[in-house]
């Protein structure tokens, strides 16, 4: 049966999931080979994260091009495995710097193969593609919290080696699954140049650059939080594994209301958007149990407007038959600005003496997000209204 709750939507939704222990599980390995290796230093583990997050930018981009020419379970299950091998290596990496960046560097193009035919292949076989899209973003939310909580628990029981084997044996298990029960899907091929042309239209393009800022947002609490938390509030690394855990899972929520709300999806992301940047304004003078209700305040706003651009915005163009390359260019250009993240942070950091300035600046991006969102639809409006009039 086809729709939401099918059981195709769910191979799809749980697969999706477990992509993400092999992609945040390095966040909570970060601040602990700091400890354990004294010649790696935070611009090391920033070029690493940002490694990863170049090559997953750049296989968005192409995947989402050519994944458009093949069975999306497929494309999904491949990634699945050959993320799951990556991390089985990287768990031997043993602090070396160059084997770390290397090893995450090949890791991210795999870790790309995975949301641009997940987004495709629910577009292709749900009823109600806007709508499945949003729950489907839950998927994420739910992968990324599942991965802190248990990568965070093996790391402070046995070692960081084991942040990577946990998410090894999780993503290999399911990749293998999905293979075996992998549904046919028509492929309808298309020259890369008329598909690449349909793709660069300007709701695609602005919406690629509201990502970039965005992500640039979602992966600074990704990436840096952990290490926030684990330096600055001299939180066990257990403590923190809790702590981060509760951001995805409040983004749930906060995008299942996201999904109820009547008024129009690019308006809600809007007000979303500004009771983030103003979380952030907040966050820098808080501690204790205020400063954990504000960071889970901005996990539940931050996930429904992301969610909007990388599944909403690229499911409206099934019309197009461009939802995988529309999702390969924003979701590509949403890693540029992830990858940018890495280095920007310590780069504050050293130029201002704290973290006050990198929360300020992340205010600033979900308030410039917010002008960009509102230019594609009141554009949008616009050029339905005089298309009316004429």
């Amino acid at each position: 049966m086809k729709g939401i709750m099918s059981r195709q939507f769910w191979h799809l939704w749980s697969s999706y999931a477990v992509y993400y222990f092999g992609k945040v599980n390095l966040s909570l390995v970060m601040p602990v080979l700091l400890i354990a290796y004294k010649d790696l230093s935070l611009y090391n583990v920033g070029f690493v994260a940002s490694g990863f997050l170049i090559a997953y930018a750049v296989g968005q981009f192409v995947h989402g091009q050519v994944s458009e020419r093949f069975n999306p379970y497929t494309y999904i299950a491949v990634g699945l495995i050959g993320s799951a091998i990556l991390n089985l290596v990287l768990g031997f990496s043993a602090g070396f710097f160059w084997v770390l960046l290397i090893g995450e560097v090949i890791d991210g193009g795999f870790q790309s193969m995975g949301w641009s035919s997940t987004v495709r292949a629910n577009a292709l076989t749900s009823k109600d593609p806007e709508r499945s899209s949003t729950i489907l973003g839950t998927a994420y939310q739910f992968g990324n919290s599942m991965a802190w909580l248990v990568c965070a628990f093996v790391i402070g029981q046995f070692g960081w080696q084991y942040g990577f084997w946990v998410a090894s044996m999780v993503m290999f298990a399911r990749g293998a699954w999905l293979y075996l029960a992998r549904k046919q899907v028509k492929v309808v091929g298309r020259k890369i140049k008329d598909q690449v042309k349909l793709t660069i239209n300007h709701t695609i393009v602005v919406s690629g650059l509201s990502l970039c800022l965005l992500n640039m947002v979602r992966y600074g609490v990704i990436i840096w939080i952990p290490t926030y938390l684990y330096q600055t509030m001299s939180m066990p690394i257990e403590k923190v594994g809790i702590n981060v855990f509760l951001i995805p899972i409040a983004g749930i929520l906060g995008t299942l209301l996201y999904n109820r709300i009547k008024i129009h999806k690019d308006i809600t992301t809007m007000v979303y958007l500004f009771l983030l940047g103003v979380a952030f304004v907040i966050f820098p003078h808080t501690a204790g149990l205020t400063m954990v209700a504000i960071l889970v305040a901005s996990g539940f706003l931050l996930y429904g407007p992301h969610v909007f651009l990388v599944t909403t915005i690229p499911s409206r163009q099934i019309g197009d038959n461009i939802v995988a390359s529309s999702t390969g260019y924003i979701d590509g250009m949403g890693y540029i600005g992830s990858s940018l993240i890495g280095v920007l942070v310590p780069f504050i950091i050293d130029k201002t003496g704290g973290w006050q300035s990198v929360f300020y600046c992340w205010a600033g991006m979900a308030f410039a997000v917010i002008v960009l969102v509102g230019w594609v639809y009141f554009r949008g409006r616009n050029k339905v209204m005089a298309e009316w009039l004429t």
